[in-house]
């Protein structure tokens, strides 16, 4: 039987190393080692970010989409919110440097947008998302991660916000650099599978929408596809369902929200488009086996500053 599979986003992950409103809700910067790749990336997960994991040391594998990959330092792995991942076996030495950039802040990025687009190359990626690096290539992105994180500290900037978006602006053109000079024409999209493309294009559909359409007949007319089919192919690939997506993606936002925002639990349910709150406090509790009043109030951080 498949694993269950989880999706996360950046502040439900490293809650424990972000402050309540600080950006590094919406982009962080860290180091892991093997004790942190187990207890955070262990189960199969989509994260609600791009994600660039680029290893500093030791060996492990890697599985993303149902394939394994064998990672050690110089690789770098490129994710994007249609890659399912998690990891594996990775040995004691194992260290990886982490930069995670939410969709929500990869929107706001105008003219780096354009180079996010470059940097994905589309199927390219989607289908080859651990490269090889070499020595000063390693070196070079490791020091734009750096940057970036440095930036990030640096609150006290009355641009604060322009310098984290110029050196990811940077990491971004080094990346591109890197990934052209490694370009050929054997990554195109005929690499990818005919349900390989639809569980991506759904996942990309997903993400965008799933506060407002929790139907899976929205998610299939998009794609071109019968409901049947699209729920067949997504339980073939995944072991879940379209619906067990949609239920997830819902979850995690909603728990998020109670933890982390002002937001009332009428507000909340509303945000996440059901029809009452009371529909919404049932498909909590199915979920978390408690009400979220009751959850509010066990697990919800102190807050320093209003979102």
């Amino acid at each position: 039987m498949a694993d269950k599979v989880y999706i996360k986003n950046i502040r439900e992950i490293f809650s424990n190393n972000t402050t309540i409103g600080n950006v590094r809700d919406e982009i962080t910067c860290i180091v892991l080692d093997n004790n942190a790749i187990d207890s955070l990336f262990l189960h199969p997960a989509y994260l609600n970010a791009f994600v660039a994991i680029l290893v500093l040391s030791g060996t492990g594998i890697v599985n993303i989409n149902y394939k394994n990959y064998s990672i050690q330092a110089e690789i770098i792995i490129l994710l994007t919110v249609s890659h399912l991942f998690h990891f594996k076996d990775c040995s004691p030495d194992f260290q990886c440097r982490c930069l995670l950039v939410s969709k929500d802040f990869m929107e706001e990025m105008d003219a780096t947008d354009m180079i996010y687009r470059r940097i994905k190359y589309g199927a390219r990626l989607y289908n080859h998302p651990v490269l090889e690096l070499n020595d000063p290539d390693t070196f070079l992105l490791n020091e734009r991660i750096k940057a970036v994180d440095k930036a990030i500290d640096n609150e006290d900037h009355y641009f604060h916000k322009y310098m984290i978006l110029n050196n990811l602006f940077a990491f971004y053109l080094d990346l591109s650099n890197i990934i052209e000079h490694k370009s050929n024409d054997s990554y195109n999209d005929a690499n990818l599978s005919h349900y390989e493309n639809i569980i991506k294009s759904f996942i990309e559909l997903l993400v965008s929408n799933y506060r407002k359409e929790h139907k899976v007949d929205f998610y299939s007319s998009l794609l071109n596809i019968t409901p049947h089919y699209l729920t067949l192919i997504v339980k073939r690939i995944t072991g879940q369902t379209v619906t067990d997506f949609i239920f997830e993606m819902l979850y995690s936002d909603a728990r998020s929200l109670l933890m982390h925002s002002r937001l009332s639990i009428q507000e909340i349910a509303s945000l996440l488009n059901f029809s009452d709150q009371s529909s919404f406090g049932k498909f909590f509790k199915r979920k978390a086996g408690i009400s979220p009043i009751d959850f509010r109030g066990r697990d919800r951080k102190p807050l320093t500053s209003k979102i």
